[in-house]
């Protein structure tokens, strides 16, 4: 609306095992309470950051759901460390092994770590790009 500023905030850190993880935001803000507004959502973000790295995850839940597809393509087995089950805020990394798993014939396990974690691993497909048909 007219009295409201779309603003979009990132934050980042990278860990000493070269890691990086992030949290997001984008957000329809005031403008008469602009900062006491933009100061409460970077708050919560840096709190959504710390939790992340607190947990030992390799990417936020976010992320990690975009994973599974390249995941379940690749050759081998690929592994990765999620956030615990009980901090995810939707389904959406279970729905993604689901229908990765439906869709490529990928196989995938997932554990929870002695810290919470949740172990994905996946022994994938390994698709490779097939050539583009010639045009005659």
């Amino acid at each position: 609306g007219r009295g409201r500023v779309e603003a979009s905030v990132q934050l980042a850190l990278t860990t000493d095992s070269g890691c990086v993880l992030s949290a997001n935001s984008v957000q329809s803000l005031p403008r008469g309470d602009l900062g006491p507004a933009a100061d409460r959502c970077c708050a919560k973000l840096r709190g959504e950051l710390l939790a992340l790295l607190e947990s030992g995850a390799c990417a936020c839940e976010h992320t990690a759901d975009q994973l599974i597809v390249f995941m379940a393509l690749a050759g081998g087995t690929s592994r990765l460390r999620a956030p615990p089950a009980a901090a995810l805020s939707s389904l959406h990394l279970p729905t993604a092994v689901h229908f990765a798993e439906r869709l490529s014939g990928a196989t995938f396990r997932i554990t929870e770590s002695e810290d919470g974690c949740q172990l994905v691993e996946c022994d994938g497909v390994g698709a490779r790009a097939r050539p583009a048909p010639l045009l005659e």
